[in-house]
This record gives structure tokens, sequence and C-alpha cells, in this order.
């Protein structure tokens, strides 16, 4: 499995709440409430259902990959834009540790600030939106 499919099953596992090996729209709504991002529930329920191709109210992980893979570099804006909490074009270690803090309250400050610095290619402490997709298709 080479390191964008390890990136995704990592993000697949993150929205895998109860660990079943799929999510609910249940789930997603709770990721959203979690990232205080407020979108349209309807917007959600399109998009979940987009993902579900198999109509099971559930979206497995092969689901998830094509859709994805389809849409990877509008997927990855979006997610970028997710992290970058003040809107100003770039995501700061404060921003990057209060999400991934979030989604996995065991990681400490060093561990999140070590992973900014492996993203963070010019070393200016921040990530620029093409650092953000050269990680993502790295």
């Amino acid at each position: 499995m080479n390191s964008e499919s390890n990136n995704l099953k990592r993000a697949f596992k993150m929205l895998d709440i109860d660990k079943t090996g799929q999510f609910s729209m249940s789930e997603i709504k709770h990721l959203y409430k979690l990232l205080n991002l407020h979108l349209d529930p309807k917007i959600i329920e399109k998009t979940f259902d987009k993902l579900d191709s198999n109509k099971d109210g559930k979206i497995e992980f092969e689901e998830f990959l094509k859709e994805i893979e389809i849409h990877k570099d509008i997927h990855y804006e979006h997610t970028f834009q997710a992290i970058d909490l003040d809107k100003s074009g770039f995501i700061t270690l404060d921003e990057l540790f209060k999400v991934v803090k979030k989604l996995n309250a065991t990681i400490s400050r060093q561990e999140v600030e070590n992973m900014m610095n492996k993203i963070d290619l010019d070393g200016n402490h921040k990530i620029t939106l093409e650092e953000f997709i050269s990680l993502m298709e790295d």
C-alpha cells in the first residue's frame, strides 16, 4: 500500500468513530460538530448519499476510496480549508494541533510539531495548500 493509500486509510479510521470498518451519517455529523464546521445538513446528507454507492446507510473504505480518488483535489482543498481555522490561507501549528487533538485525544503537542516539521517544506512554520496537497499525494 502506498503512502497516499495509508493516509486515506488513516483518515477513514478517524471518521470511523465506533471502529466498525464503516462510518455512518451520525459519525460524519459528529465529526463536523467536533471541527466546528457549520454546514447545511442537506449538503452533508447529499455528500453522504453520493459516497454511499451501495445505499446501505454506511460508507465502507472502498466507497470512500473511490470517491476520494475521483475528486481528490477538491477534497484536499476542502480539508485544508477546514484545518485553516482563521482562513489565512496557511495552517499553523496551533490550528493543526487543535484539529488533530479533537480527532486523537492522546496525541501530544510535540508529536503534532514533529508532524508539522515534516509537512512544512519551506520551513516558514506554516503549511501552504501546495505543501498540504504534496503531503496527501506522497
